[in-house]
């Protein structure tokens, strides 16, 4: 009951006793009329709550960041109640809860299509969670909970441009990460013994014409693999740009998956979060499984970003190309990035920030630059 229709009933009590002791017949007709009015606006609410039917859809189980998604809503009642338009809470595809109306034909169906703007990347709960009824003159206000649960939407990161990665050919690495990659089926060329060289290697029938120690060399195979390092830690932005930091992240990390498996090369994106995971491909049909999964992570861990590139060290004999993004650069991921770089693969650091980077975060990106990492920067809007 509202306090309007406290006052509707103290009313009506008051004026009913007054009809009765002084014998006023317009005292009474006041009284029936409120108690009247009272009565059958708790009726008619008690029957919106127990009648109506609300059901929900959404158009799409899955939408691309920035897009929108529809969302259909049908509320039914099957007596002509004068009530108030419906009252909704409904949860958004951007993680908020917003309050609606909604007014109800007093007999039959009432739909109602709406198109929710999708900001922000994740997976989120869309629908009505919590029902408002009211009768027309506002004496009443009951509230039920929505028994079904809400759809649940994914919303996909957004691919963004970015520039074309380099793969390490295996040149000018270490004789024996080049001894570990050779094919040895297959000698490409001869050339005068060097210092180091492994006496099997010799050329020996050349080297005898030529009186000279001749070798063998063997092609080294381009290192095939790219490999995805997402810092799936909590990101280090302000709360109000914590989603920002999340779709920067995961757009970059989309942008980098799509231009690798449509030139076919062989993209890996293990996923430190909740649930540890690996996804690979070689081809764009694998892209829409990446993209759900990067949408499906919570970017919640407090774990140190480093352990995670220290761990990833011991797969680098056939990764020709790293990217790592975090939002988190110190001196342990800057020394973590630069022994990946050592290994022989192509080496990118993206770092997203808030705004201008730090002092300390400038002077580790020029650490990074001057012992070969490439670095990029991604800065948040606000």
């Amino acid at each position: 009951m509202t306090a309007r229709g406290l006052y509707t009933l103290l009313f009506g009590a008051l004026m009913l006793v007054t009809s009765l002791s002084v014998s006023s017949g317009g005292a009474f007709l006041l009284a029936c009329a409120a108690l009247v009015c009272w009565g059958f606006s708790l009726l008619c609410v008690l029957l919106a709550r127990v009648l109506c039917r609300v059901t929900q859809q959404l158009g799409a189980s899955q939408v691309t960041r920035g897009g929108e998604c529809r969302y259909t809503l049908r509320a039914f009642l099957p007596l002509p109640l004068p009530i108030a338009p419906l009252s909704l809470r409904v949860s958004l595809p951007s993680g908020r809860e917003s309050e609606y109306l909604l007014p109800l034909r007093l007999l039959g169906a009432t739909e109602s299509d709406n198109d929710f703007p999708c900001p922000h990347v994740g997976v989120y709960p869309v629908g009505v969670t919590r029902l408002g009824f009211s009768d027309c003159f506002g004496l009443f206000a009951l509230s039920a909970r929505v028994r079904l649960a809400p759809d649940m939407l994914t919303v996909l990161p957004r691919c963004a441009q970015t520039a074309p990665l380099r793969f390490s050919p295996g040149e000018g690495e270490t004789s024996a990460a080049q001894r570990a990659q050779a094919d040895r089926t297959t000698p490409a060329d001869t050339r005068a013994w060097q210092e180091g060289d492994e006496m099997k290697r010799v050329h020996w029938k050349l080297s005898l014409r030529r009186q000279a120690l001749m070798v063998h060399t063997y092609e080294t195979p381009q290192r095939p693999d790219a490999l995805i390092l997402l810092d799936c830690g909590a990101p280090d932005a302000p709360d109000a740009l914590r989603a920002a930091a999340v779709d920067a992240l995961c757009d970059t990390c989309a942008g980098i998956l799509r231009q690798l498996l449509e030139q076919g090369h062989i993209a890996r994106l293990p996923l430190w979060g909740d649930a540890p995971r690996e996804l690979s491909g070689q081809d764009a049909s694998s892209l829409p499984a990446m993209l759900e999964a990067l949408a499906q992570e919570r970017f919640a861990r407090g774990d140190d970003f480093s352990r995670v590139l220290h761990l990833a060290s011991r797969r680098m004999r056939r990764t020709g190309s790293t990217v790592i993004l975090t939002t988190h650069l110190t001196p342990a991921v800057a020394d973590a990035a630069i022994a990946l770089a050592h290994m022989g693969p192509h080496t990118r650091l993206t770092l997203v920030t808030a705004g201008e980077p730090a002092q300390e975060q400038e002077q580790l990106l020029h650490l990074l630059l001057s012992c070969g990492v490439e670095t990029t920067r991604v800065a948040l809007r606000g």
